[in-house]
């Protein structure tokens, strides 16, 4: 299971750019279709601006993202386009399968990386009635393509290694609703078969993850009380979990954030506006929960990344996404948090995170202004002149 630290409320989407289909090409429906991607971007003599929806760095050189392929504030319609870096973010080359360059320019798509090599973008037909999943093992030179999956919208994937994995799509969320199904692949997403239907359709899902022992669990942001599903036999069944929260946290909605797993711990973070965000750990897989609040400066909806049982970054945000002055690290698994003023104030910018450890991270912000690094936990952060290329 991976997690950026983005915007809990932020729809994550994606498009694409060229490829050649493979010869021998299998027929059928779940039939896979190799793709070659089409490797060549602007020339890196010329630079260009490079305007990032999505950041999933897998190391501290290598990563992936979705990038638009012109300003997305600007004229026209800019597509959705996977790209990939090997140099920290300075370099990304544009990996699009040729099939998916259609349905990607409706903007609605949602990306899943694991390595440099191995990643998935499930991408909506537009039509609001089935999703298409795009994998690769080889940095996005050949991609295959599953079979439909009916559904309106992809909300979230998660892969157990490379072969087995879920995707939680919408069936259409309104009015506070967003009755949702879960599928599941065993041969790297070229096929998907309903797993479980009929879950409880009250709130906005946020999310959903997988421990590895297979317990699922899926988050949801809600106007009133809170609603966390949890799995015990692999996705198959869901049950509504009890979470110790006090009577008075969720009076007004809480919102619950994706699953996080550390050997063998469970993290998962509930905000509360205004108060402050709840963190609960359990060492049982949910059974039984440690309730710590988080600091106050953190804001009601903190951006929580662990990166083992001990070691985890904090994000300060509070209402509509305004990132605070102050980061917080921790380095005994929540019991106390260490503030770190930050060397750049980004505010109310749009702006999101990305830590591939509790000191090195990238920030972005969608409309092209700006790529940093910290290698100090935000205590200074560069400037990264990213091109195409």
């Amino acid at each position: 299971m991976r997690i950026s630290i983005a915007l809990a409320l932020l729809a994550v989407t994606l498009t694409a750019c060229g490829s050649g289909s493979a010869a021998g090409q299998p027929k059928g429906a779940a039939a896979t279709r190799e793709t070659a991607a089409a490797l060549s971007g602007r020339p890196t003599a010329e630079s260009s601006p490079v305007w990032i929806q999505d950041l999933q760095m897998v190391s501290v050189e290598d990563g992936w993202a979705l990038v638009w392929s012109a300003n997305p504030n600007g004229s026209g319609n800019p597509a959705l386009e996977p790209a990939v870096t090997s140099d920290g973010g300075r370099t990304w080359i544009v990996v699009t399968p040729l099939a998916a360059r259609a349905l990607l320019a409706n903007g609605e798509a949602l990306l899943y990386a694991v390595s440099a090599r191995s990643a998935w973008i499930a991408v909506n037909h537009g039509d609001g009635k089935s999703t298409v999943v795009f994998g690769t093992r080889d940095g996005g030179q050949r991609w295959t393509e599953s079979n439909p999956v009916t559904g309106y919208q992809a909300v979230a994937m998660d892969f157990a290694g490379t072969e087995h994995g879920w995707l939680l799509e919408s069936q259409g969320a309104t009015m506070g609703q967003d009755p949702v199904r879960v599928y599941t692949t065993a041969d790297a997403g070229v096929t998907w078969s309903l797993l479980a239907a009929g879950l409880p359709i009250s709130c906005g899902k946020t999310g959903m993850a997988f421990s590895p022992a297979q317990v699922g669990w899926i988050t949801s942001d809600c106007v009133l009380g809170y609603q966390v599903l949890v799995s015990r036999d692999g996705g198959a069944q869901w049950a509504t979990a009890q979470l110790p929260l006090p009577n008075s946290a969720c009076a007004n909605g809480c919102t619950a954030l994706q699953a996080q797993f550390a050997g063998s711990g469970t993290m998962l973070e509930v905000g509360s506006y205004p108060g402050a965000a709840i963190l609960l750990l359990s060492t049982d897989s949910g059974q039984s929960w440690r309730t710590e609040a988080m600091p106050a400066g953190a804001g009601a909806y903190p951006r929580i990344q662990f990166f083992g049982p001990a070691d985890a970054i904090a994000v300060s945000a509070g209402s509509q996404g305004v990132i605070g002055q102050d980061f917080y690290l921790t380095s005994d698994g929540g019991l106390s948090w260490t503030a770190v003023p930050q060397g750049r104030q980004f505010g109310s910018s749009g702006a999101q995170f990305d830590f591939v450890a509790p000191q090195v991270g990238f920030a972005w912000i969608a409309d092209g202004t700006g790529l940093y690094r910290t290698a100090d936990s935000g205590r200074t952060w560069t400037a990264v002149i990213a091109q195409l290329g």
